[in-house]
């Protein structure tokens, strides 16, 4: 059958050798056929990045001529060869090179067209030396980086001495006293003013000047400056993530970013975080989704938690639809474009290595109750609904005494009268099975650098990390690699080649299934002495595992290990056609192996009579092997052109794009585990199992993107792409999604004067687009069979395999479309000390694909998938920084990013009725429907006298709930369960987070540096549901915490929070009383390091080394229950708090 996902590639020619022909032909043509046509374009605006090291003058002309249209004509003997020059320029004409080039020497020039005159100045007459009393202050001018600044200005403030470093960045100045300061300055670099302070030696480094709005952005296929951007855009370097005790992207990302959510799962060292941009993004059966964003590293889609944070340079998030526009289909969700490192022209080389120590501790820890008080507490419950208590409460209450206080000689149970086991130990799970801190290293090693025409980055990371079990520790280990090479083949050709491979190796011990996690494990009712064998679970209250022996389970030999690995292979050829106009392409393939093996050996239990052993909870034993593979090629070829003609500025690019990807899965069984010392499949003597399936699809498409810079006043730009893809039928695969986008840099207007004492830049943005979603299942369009294992009737005494027929598909299946509407603005104050953006968005998700109308019954076949449902979701997001400096040479900055949306149903068909059970059109995500209580009854007549709760339970006492009766009915009941009739429920609260935000601080004095972060959610309402244990405790379970029990109702403490100490699950309705304020801030992570002086550096033969401490999740204020994490709030694997220790020294 012919599934038409592979977009006309065929199996029996693979795309790959497809692309590879392609790639060669098109290489073939440009070596042969453009090298003719390639000629210079000159340009009295001509602006060059400059970053020579130890170069002769020469040289440096050299390198001037072969990135500009200029030619230098000197006289021999003009030159000085023996002199070696450093320099660093960014995006500086011609002119302001030679001036800070020839600033100290006998040189001088003249400009004739594209041609430079370089001549010896005339003698000067030297002028009479005059006495000058004062003390000699000599150093040097560099970067932060260590490169020399040749031609620095160095003055005496309130005078008019002064002097220009020279080629290696020293100056020697005479200044009049002890307190005196320099005024240091250099062209694209902040001045400082700098205090003698009675010093003869001053080395001084200057920050890069670079507003954010001249910030160079990453965007689809280039780069623009933020001031010339249209579009809802967001960047973050790699200085905001580094120094954190992180274990993954997720983490480091987490606030950072306006509207870049991201959700960490729990504290599993193995745990994946998920991104998400700007909200809520579609639907799916009775859900809302918030849709992941399109991840590229360097160009590729790829995984951002398999990556090492050491490796990134930047990281850019496109938010609206005009930004994104230029990927297409699998941009409805927004795209993070993550750029790694690569080497410099002309740097020399750097080693550079870091490693990092940390240990880690679980954020949250519950204060359980010991047995006794539970015990105790169930004798009371009873008394307290007017019953008398059985003996055998009492004679366990009195057993569990004697444990307590003899545990070492009285047994951990009694025999009851009909001969069953009564379990009276005191037992502390949590303390047993969880350590209270576990260990965490990392290790990076790189080689960076580049000459003239190369560059080169290599970089190698390790990290292994422990879990918090203290049995069967979960182990978890990582492995990067990346290689960055760039190469000038010649004058019109550049390629490019990266290689990277990255693997993570995932150790864990398993609960046999259906057992539910550890975590509720461990928050089991203290009585079974948790040393003992394992019991019958005939007498368990509440389930086998829950129990049982949970350090038997996690100690039994069960483990599953977890193996991802993904390597990739990219070249990427750049032929430069005429100034201006560039060919670019590249070519990638990536493959992704991911493999997991569970083991669950046997595990024996004593029976009730404590003689005979039988099998628990594991039968039969099983291994259990999967793999996954997944193979992805990718070609995009697309061209640029720019073009000044006057005061327009035009750029056009227009390009290509093909993917294709197939993924294979295989899966093996083995049960009955023949020896446990050989863990594999074809070493078991009961049922083995085979299971296999694969798949594939492509996305072809053609892409545009158009600016327009009217003296620099108006910005117009259009993003677009005709995208195809498989999943879809033929007829309907393929759709153009095109945008729109526009700023008014009203700052620059001649009448905006009156901005200027204050204003730096003003500029306004609005942007509209559509894109499409692919992202829906393979095949989604074609009618499928499905098969039945467990056919009721024996054919020939075989039971067969049954087939179901095929599900109705409709044919007129199309795109879900994402609309975004977006209004921005952005703003630099104060000399671009106060930087500002916000925007306003809305995004209309229209053709969602959900459930159509049911059919009856009789047809034997469920209702087909349609493009009938709607969602839109609007919010904003502002980010605020400041940065200053002061004499003292202590300077700071600091950022603040808030945002917030909401989300909410436009249309849904599949809800006539508007059920509260399921989504229903004008509902908001995360709402939460609920009773109104009215605090707790008090007395017998108090029940009597209020609204009936017969519906809800059929008894009531003191110190249970009283709900309020809101529609005056006289009883309490959920009505018909809908928007119309919801009974005595409402809207109680709503979970979506609001108002999250993220601030950061950072300082620098002399060699010190800080850093401090501050994430949280402002508003955000929670319940907790009645299986979390950890809250609801005895009231559900017979476990509980001090926190909860501290506070429940007893006729001496008729003022408390919860209910009466029982299992009533009347009591725990969703209701007002019981939700939660889950807004919270949080220090997410404090560091402070220390660079070594220069001076010191240089003596032990190092370039730089910092020294740091750094600790993440360290405190937070909420006021949700401790035993829970603000960002968890459940009864999972708790986030952790780290602290760590590093070096970084660079040779």
């Amino acid at each position: 059958m012919n599934k038409n996902a592979n977009l006309g590639f065929t199996g029996e020619f693979p795309l790959w050798r497809y692309l590879w022909t392609a790639m060669k032909t098109f290489l073939l043509f440009i070596s042969i056929g453009l090298s003719s046509v390639y000629a210079s374009h000159s340009s009295a605006q001509t602006r060059l990045d400059m970053n020579v090291k130890e170069l002769t003058i020469r040289e440096v002309f050299e390198e001037i001529q072969q990135n500009s249209e200029y030619i230098f004509f000197y006289k021999d003997g003009t030159l000085n060869d023996d002199k070696k020059v450093s320099l660093t320029a960014k995006e500086a004409t011609v002119e302001e090179i030679l001036t800070i080039l020839f600033g100290n020497t006998d040189l001088t020039y003249e400009l004739d067209g594209r041609q430079v005159i370089v001549r010896k100045k005339p003698a000067k007459i030297p002028e009479s030396e005059r006495e000058f009393q004062g003390i000699e202050v000599s150093g040097s001018i560099k970067d932060p980086e260590g490169v020399p600044l040749a031609g620095a200005n160095v003055l005496e403030k309130g005078t008019t001495h002064g002097v220009q470093t020279d080629f290696d960045g020293n100056y020697t100045l005479t200044v009049s006293g002890e307190d005196a300061v320099l005024l240091v300055s250099y062209m694209g670099f902040i001045s400082r003013e700098v205090p003698v302070a009675g010093q003869t030696e001053i080395d001084i480094t200057l920050q890069e000047d670079v507003s954010d709005l001249e910030e160079v952005v990453v965007v689809g296929y280039g780069t623009q400056k933020k001031v010339n951007l249209t579009g809802a855009v967001s960047q973050v370097t790699a200085e905001a993530i580094e120094n954190r005790p992180v274990a993954n992207m997720g983490q480091a990302l987490q606030g950072v970013l306006p509207n870049l959510n991201i959700n960490i799962p729990n504290g599993n060292p193995n745990a994946t975080p998920s991104f998400n941009v700007r909200g809520g993004t579609s639907l799916s059966g009775s859900e809302f989704v918030n849709g992941s964003p399109f991840v590229l590293v360097d160009g590729v889609q790829m995984d951002i938690n398999m990556l090492n944070p050491e490796d990134i340079e930047s990281i850019t998030v496109l938010k609206d639809a005009a930004s994104a526009a230029i990927y297409g289909a699998r941009a409805a969700n927004g795209v993070v474009l993550v750029t790694t490192k690569k080497g410099k022209k002309s740097q020399k080389s750097q080693i550079t290595y870091s490693n990092s120590f940390q240990f880690n501790r679980p954020s949250a820890r519950p204060d359980l109750l010991d047995a006794y008080t539970i015990q105790e507490a169930a004798i009371k419950a009873v008394e307290y609904e007017n019953r008398t208590p059985s003996g055998d409460m009492y004679d366990k209450l009195d057993a569990i005494r004697a444990y307590m206080d003899n545990p070492q000689e009285t047994p951990p149970y009694i025999m009851s009268p009909g001969g069953s086991i009564i379990w009276v130990a005191n037992t502390r799970p949590y303390d047993e099975a969880v350590r209270s801190a576990s260990p965490m290293m990392k290790h990076n090693l790189s080689l960076r650098g580049g000459s003239e025409k190369n560059t080169y980055m290599i970089s190698l990371g390790y990290q292994d990390q422990e879990g918090i079990y203290k049995i069967n520790t979960d182990k978890f280990k990582r492995y990067n690699v990346l290689v960055n090479v760039g190469s000038e083949v010649n004058d019109w050709l550049g390629m490019d080649y990266q290689v990277s491979w990255n693997n993570t190796v995932y150790k864990e011990p398993i609960s046999p299934g259906g057992k539910g996690s550890w975590w509720y494990a461990m928050a089991q009712e203290p009585f079974r002495n948790i040393n003992m064998p394992v019991k019958t679970s005939a007498d368990s209250p509440v389930g086998e595992m829950y129990t049982d022996n949970i350090l038997s389970f996690m100690s039994y030999g069960s483990n599953r290990k977890t193996v991802n690995e993904r390597l990739l292979m990219k070249i990427a050829p750049t032929v430069k056609l005429l100034d201006g106009w560039n060919l670019k392409a590249d070519f990638s393939y990536m493959s992704r192996n991911y493999r997991t093996k569970e083991v669950l050996p046997e595990l024996w239990r004593v029976d009730t009579d404590w003689n005979n052993l039988t099998n628990a909870h594991t039968n039969p034993s099983y291994i259990d092997k999967t793999s996954d593979r997944t193979d992805q090629y990718t070609l995009n070829v697309y061209s640029n052109y720019d073009v000044s003609l006057g005061k327009h500025d035009i750029s056009l690019l227009a390009g290509f794009n093909q993917e294709w990807l197939k993924y294979e899965h295989l899966r093996g069984r083995g049960e009955g585990i023949l020896s446990p010392n050989i863990p594999v499949i074809n070493q078991t003597t009961g049922n083995e199992y085979a299971y296999d399936g694969e798949s594939h699809w492509a996305v072809r498409g053609a892409f545009y993107r158009i600016t327009y810079n009217y003296d620099n006043r108006y910005l117009l730009e259009s993003n677009g792409r005709y995208d195809g893809t498989s999943r879809f039928p033929a007829d309907r695969r393929f759709k153009f999604f095109p945008s729109i986008s526009g700023a008014w840099r009203f700052s620059e207007e001649a009448f905006s004067g009156f901005l200027k004492p204050v204003f730096d830049e003003l500029k306004f943005r609005a942007s509209y687009g559509s894109l499409g979603n692919q992202n829906v299942t393979n095949y989604i369009y074609i009618p499928s069979y499905g098969t039945v294992s467990q056919v009721q009737h024996l054919f020939g005494g075989i039971r067969p395999i049954g087939i179901t027929p095929p599900g109705l598909v409709d044919p007129n299946l199309t795109w879900e479309t994402s609309t975004t509407l977006d209004f921005g603005m952005d703003m630099a104050l104060f000399n671009n000390r106060l930087g500002l953006s916000f925007d306003w968005y809305r995004r209309k998700t229209t053709d969602i694909l959900i459930a159509g109308d049911k059919f009856p019954a009789v047809l034997g076949a469920s209702s087909p998938t349609k493009n009938s449902g709607a969602m839109q979701t609007e919010g904003w997001e502002l980010e605020v920084k400041w940065r200053d400096q002061f004499r003292s040479g202590f300077r700071y900055d600091v950022a603040l990013n808030l945002w917030d949306y909401q989300s909410k149903v436009v249309a849904f068909n599949g809800n006539p009725n508007k059920l509260l059970s399921t989504l229903y059109e004008g509902q908001k995500m995360g709402e939460i429907w609920g009773y109104e209580t009215s605090g707790i009854f008090q007395t017998e007549a108090e029940i009597e006298a209020a609204p009936s709760q017969h519906l809800l339970n059929s008894q009531w006492f003191p110190g249970d709930i009283r709900y309020t009766d809101r529609n005056g009915d006289g009883e309490i009941s959920p009505g018909e369960n809908t928007v119309d009739n919801p009974g005595d429920r409402k809207i109680i609260g709503n979970n979506t987070p609001r108002y999250q935000f993220g601030f950061t601080m950072n300082a620098f004095w002399k060699n010190f540096d800080l850093n401090i972060f501050f994430q949280g959610v402002g508003k955000r309402d929670y319940w907790i549901d009645g299986n979390q244990s950890l809250y609801w405790g005895g009231l559900s379970n017979g476990a509980g915490t001090w926190e909860v029990y501290n506070n429940t109702w007893t006729p001496e403490r008729r003022d408390a929070h919860f209910p009466v100490y029982k299992n009533k699950s009347a009591n725990r309705l969703t209701q007002t009383r019981f939700i939660q304020n889950a807004a919270y801030i949080r220090l997410k992570n404090l560091a402070i390091g220390y660079t070594l002086p220069r001076e010191i550096s240089e003596k032990i033969r190092v370039e730089r080394l910092r020294l740091s401490a750094s600790a993440y999740n360290i405190w937070e204020y909420t006021k949700v229950p401790d035993v829970f994490d603000p960002e968890l709030m459940s009864a999972d694997y708790p986030m952790m708090r780290s602290f760590a220790l590093g070096l970084q020294v660079t040779f």
